[in-house]
């Protein structure tokens, strides 16, 4: 078997080479070890279920009414819009978007006779709908 010369064996050990050796290898266990654990941590804190925080104890008060089911104030309208842009929609695509919008006022509660329609076309091809419940009209 050859043996190895030794000016051989000192390039190939790299006795100055900073890429290998005990303490870049030590440095990379420990910075997978510290990954892995973040990572876990991370894991944890994400899948669990968060434990309820108990309440303070306060003392006795007389017990409030519930809020109501509607919290919209009735003299305020309700709008529903949206802006499409050119090649975004078409005439068909349009209406059907109207008549989901009026359909979610009527939901809301409004008449037909309550529901004011508003739709912008640009020169450049837009188009602004507006679909609003005006409760001042009967």
């Amino acid at each position: 078997m050859a043996r190895r010369d030794s000016t051989k064996a000192a390039k190939l050990t790299g006795a100055g080479s900073t890429r290998r050796g005990p303490r870049r290898t030590i440095w990379l266990i420990a910075a997978g070890l510290v990954a892995g654990i973040a990572g876990g941590a991370f894991a944890v804190r994400m899948l669990a279920p968060q434990a309820p925080t108990p309440e303070p104890s306060r003392p006795e008060q007389p017990e409030q009414p519930e809020q109501p089911d509607e919290i919209l104030v009735r003299e305020e309208p309700v709008e529903i819009s949206t802006r499409m842009r050119p090649g975004e929609w078409t005439e068909a695509s349009l209406q059907e978007h109207l008549e989901n919008y009026r359909q979610q006022i009527r939901d809301m509660g409004a008449k037909e006779s309550q529901i004011v329609t508003n739709v912008e076309r640009t020169e450049e091809g837009a188009a602004r709908v507006v679909v609003s419940w005006d409760r001042s009209r009967a």
